[in-house]
């Protein structure tokens, strides 16, 4: 167990589990008065007889406007429609449905709102903390992956000029509101809710073996990695089982509770972030290539927290890193920097991106630069 160190309290937040989301929206609807409702979500959720139409039934006349179209990786673009949107209707809540991108694209966008953004060039003056007025529209996030960004106040965001995706923060930027709604996951594409499901992994993996774990994140992250790999496994093999996708997504949401409280992560999400915005991957599958190569790179460090994690997943005898390849070969997904169409050129770029991540400083291993990360790239691809 962690014996030294310094634990931040999450931001302050409310979780609605195990309710189905029309009920949940409306006694929060009551409960805020809330008359100005702007609903944001993804083009695959806005369909006829669709998710999005299910939320939206449940906002009734509250509903003022709707954003949708919210692309993957929250490009700066789709956070000033957003923020224009929610200037231009006068609301007084916003209510997120869908992935990750979705959530952080509408958590810059509540801290745009605050601070009188209007332009993709000016969302770099809310990259500066100490700067940045604190957001205070009300925010549901209704979640259809296992993305967890719904539960921290950190928000990815690509700058399309680069391209590079960037981490904002701000602890006012976390929804006050979060509804975990099984239902809400069924229409999600299988690749992509397993992806997320191995993000959810990542989460709790690199949390428990972070530089400054503390004994709550070690709680919170073992219990995690006991859920996650057989609800996945349970997933796929029973997809219609609500309670169990409840199961996920209540390991997802234990997995970032280190993140949301100032644990630091390693290199897999390091690098997972430049391969997301740079190469363009899905942020679960970077994940599902990354990890494994990660864990291996780190064990020279930290095999014995390592073995803990193996235990906890369910095999002792076998190396975590090998039980989270099995786990991603049996749902499916992509194991190779290759299979998720990612140029063999592109990765002394990747390389090079890596080192400007805020993560990659935290890895168990240190890592002194490009030349470090290029063979981790090498292996995976």
């Amino acid at each position: 167990m962690a014996q030294s160190g310094r634990f931040t309290p999450p931001p302050q937040q409310e979780v609605i589990y195990g309710k189905d989301v029309a009920s949940a929206l409306a006694e929060e609807l009551e409960r805020r008065n809330a008359k100005r409702v702007v609903f944001v979500t993804n083009t695959s959720l806005t369909g006829p007889g669709g998710l999005g139409e299910t939320v939206k039934a449940a906002l009734g006349k509250a509903c003022v406007a709707q954003v949708s179209g919210i692309r993957a990786h929250s490009p700066r673009e789709d956070v000033i429609r957003i923020t224009n949107t929610l200037r231009d209707n006068d609301c007084d809540l916003v209510v997120a449905l869908g992935g990750g991108s979705v959530c952080d694209a509408t958590k810059a966008a509540c801290l745009a709102l605050a601070n009188n953004i209007k332009t993709t060039d000016d969302i770099d003056k809310i990259r500066i903390t100490e700067k940045v007025l604190p957001a205070s529209l009300p925010y549901i996030a209704i979640p259809t992956t296992l993305s967890a960004g719904e539960f921290t106040a950190y928000a990815g965001v690509t700058d399309e000029r680069i391209p590079r995706k960037e981490a904002l923060f701000h602890a006012s930027a976390a929804p006050d509101v979060v509804i975990l709604d099984a239902a809400m996951t069924v229409a999600t594409p299988p690749r992509l809710f397993f992806g997320t499901g191995i993000r959810a992994v990542d989460h709790a993996v690199e949390t428990w073996c972070s530089i400054n774990v503390t004994p709550i994140t070690e709680a919170s992250s073992l219990h995690a990695l006991r859920i996650l790999p057989r609800a996945l496994a349970r997933a796929k093999s029973h997809p219609e089982d609500l309670d169990n996708r409840l199961n996920c997504l209540i390991g997802a949401w234990l997995s970032v509770q280190g993140v949301s409280t100032g644990v630091d992560l390693g290199a897999s999400h390091g690098i997972g972030h430049v391969l997301g915005g740079t190469a363009g991957m899905p942020h679960g599958e970077t994940s599902c290539v990354m990890l494994p190569h990660v864990l291996r790179f780190n064990f020279s460090v930290n095999g014995d927290r390592q073995t803990i994690l193996a235990q906890a997943m369910g095999d002792a005898n076998t190396p975590a890193a090998d039980q989270i390849q099995a786990l991603v070969a049996s749902l499916d997904l992509p194991g190779r920097l290759r299979d998720a169409n990612v140029s063999r050129d592109i990765l002394p770029t990747i390389a090079e991106e890596s080192m400007r991540d805020f993560w990659i400083p935290t890895n168990p291993r240190r890592i002194n630069g490009p030349e470090d990360v290029l063979p981790l790239l090498e292996a995976a691809w």
